[in-house]
């Protein structure tokens, strides 16, 4: 029951994959918001799976199968590849050649060891090009704001600075998940409208404010040595019966 368990969040892991490249299907035929919408689900896949894989500690139970490769090689392409991809061919960017801003630091941020910290958070600015890439094609920006946004995120990738890792960060966790549940949530009614409300956009665009502003904040107080930590574990999972009571079956059984 254990492996069958570890198999089931490794399938999960990689239907992300495949919901990817049915993504970068819908994009290449011109379909961009159902490709946006299949992206949003992909994060929401890679926010859960980890969660679920410490659960029933895939690692012990099938330690020939590395869920963290699996995940790295899809993330760069759900959060990387694809929507550099589609920045370059909707014309989002002043010239298609811009793409290989993003596309050079997305190669340096997973060329690092430490790209994900100890202590549980991404060190430079954590790649989320499908972010950027989602509200360009909202917003439509003029050609010199559209160079910033692809340059200035690429800058912070190479500045060691931490981000909030929100599947695994110990700290600000009671605000973060509320928050981005609701961001998801209105990301994907927002995709289903064929114009959706500017007004609309622009609330949205408190989680990535609130992300950047409290990534920073956690930064400074980790480098003056004064970060307060929030125990994350048991009472956490108190709230989660439903999905606690299973894996702990799985886990007596011998």
């Amino acid at each position: 029951m254990r492996k069958a368990a570890a198999w089931a969040v490794h399938l999960y892991t990689g239907l992300g994959g495949l919901i990817g490249v049915m993504a970068l299907l819908l994009a290449a035929s011109g379909d961009v918001r159902g490709a946006f919408g299949l992206l949003v689900v992909t994060m929401i896949i890679d926010g859960t799976d980890g969660i679920l894989a410490r659960r029933v500690k895939v690692w012990e139970v099938l330690p020939r199968f590395d869920g963290a490769s699996l995940d790295n090689a899809i993330d760069l392409l759900t959060y990387g590849y694809i929507p550099i991809f589609i920045m370059a061919n909707e014309r989002l960017l002043p010239h298609p050649f811009w793409a290989l801003v993003p596309a050079a630091a997305l190669l340096y941020a997973y060329g690092q060891v430490d790209m994900k910290t100890p202590d549980s958070f991404f060190l430079g600015f954590p790649s989320y090009w499908n972010i950027v890439a989602l509200y360009m094609f909202w917003l439509e920006p003029a050609a010199p704001v559209a160079a910033a946004m692809v340059v200035v995120p690429a800058i912070l990738t190479f500045i060691p600075t931490r981000y909030l890792y929100p599947s695994k960060n110990q700290i600000l966790w009671r605000v973060t998940w509320p928050l981005v549940a609701v961001w998801l949530t209105l990301l994907l009614v927002m995709l289903g409208q064929p114009q959706p409300n500017p007004t609309l956009v622009l609330f949205s665009l408190y989680f990535p404010i609130y992300y950047v502003a409290a990534s920073f904040w956690v930064d400074y107080r980790a480098r003056r040595g004064t970060l307060p930590r929030e125990p994350r574990e048991p009472g956490r999972w108190r709230r989660f019966r439903i999905l606690r009571r299973p894996f702990r079956r799985v886990r007596r059984r011998p």
